[in-house]
């Protein structure tokens, strides 16, 4: 068996979470390899786990929180590896393992005891006079904002060739189900069961009181234009980790991706049980009556 780490240096910055895991998976025989900046934390920059062969590796365990996970997943996207998360953060809504119990829960792991949760990808071009300037990977969501300055922006919104809306508003999330109990959320979108192959568009506080998140069908193109306007310039944010500026006419055009993450789960996990204790704060396991 080999496995892979992916680290966090802010969560980790001694590296002694990542230095233990990797003496106690190699105790058991484990073969083991580290991403680079896992290494680096870790202080292993020169040793030969440090190379990174996806060609062999059995899962990958994500030492980190809901950041790093989007991150491990648009990096082995080109693979079928799937992917552990281990919350070392404050919610991990979508990581597995609480990093107090890693090592009472992976040797479940190591033995093939768990089920795997699969998640489609959004993928997000930004087209420029029919060129495409950007594409990007999504797993939570592509948000068209406001940029830095405290203005409402111009927003229409199309599905395929039909116009959605038209209304100012600080911005509009696209997001998979996977993102809809992310930053959609706290704008006021819908909870969606992360096996609904859809699209969701929820507007930031528009400035209209028929601008409502809306699900689209999972075949559909979202097409969002925002108004040019020399004061402000919106920008495109994806997963809170990459994006770019939008300018002139510029367009962006969204759509559910055929390329999927696979996220490794105990055979008791339960998408409901995870809302009710991440969201909720309650862990009430209680059957009905």
């Amino acid at each position: 068996m080999h496995i892979g780490i992916i680290g966090n240096r802010s969560k980790d910055p001694s590296g002694a979470i990542i230095r233990n895991l990797i003496d106690w998976l190699k105790q058991r025989g484990v073969g083991v390899s580290v991403d680079e900046e896992a290494a680096g934390v870790a202080g292993l920059s020169a040793a030969p786990i440090c190379h990174w062969d996806e060609s062999n590796m059995d899962f990958v365990i994500v030492l980190g929180g809901d950041g790093t996970l989007l991150r491990a997943a648009k990096m082995i996207c080109e693979s079928s590896i799937p992917l552990l998360g281990v919350n070392m953060g404050r919610l991990g809504f979508l990581t597995e393992i609480e990093v107090s119990a890693l090592y009472d829960v992976l040797p479940e792991f190591l033995q093939g005891r768990y089920t795997r949760d699969t998640r489609h990808f959004l993928r997000a071009s930004v087209l420029r006079d029919g060129e495409v300037m950007h594409d990007f990977l999504a797993l939570n969501d592509v948000v068209i904002g406001k940029g830095s300055f405290s203005r409402m922006i111009s927003v229409k919104i199309w599905a395929d060739d039909a116009l959605l809306g038209s209304y100012p508003a600080d911005g509009v999330i696209l997001s998979t189900a996977t993102g809809s109990t992310a930053y959609s959320l706290s704008a006021g979108g819908p909870v969606l069961h992360p096996k609904v192959e859809v699209l969701l568009a929820t507007p930031i506080c528009p400035h209209s009181f028929h601008a409502r998140p809306v699900v689209l069908d999972s075949e559909q193109v979202i097409t969002v234009r925002t108004e040019h306007r020399p004061d402000v310039t919106p920008m495109v944010t994806v997963d809170g980790q990459e994006g770019c500026e939008l300018i002139g006419s510029d367009l962006l055009r969204a759509h559910l991706s055929a390329e999927t993450v696979t996220l490794l789960r105990r055979p008791e996990w339960n998408f409901y049980q995870v809302l009710r204790k991440k969201l909720f704060h309650r862990d009430d396991t209680r059957e009905r009556g």
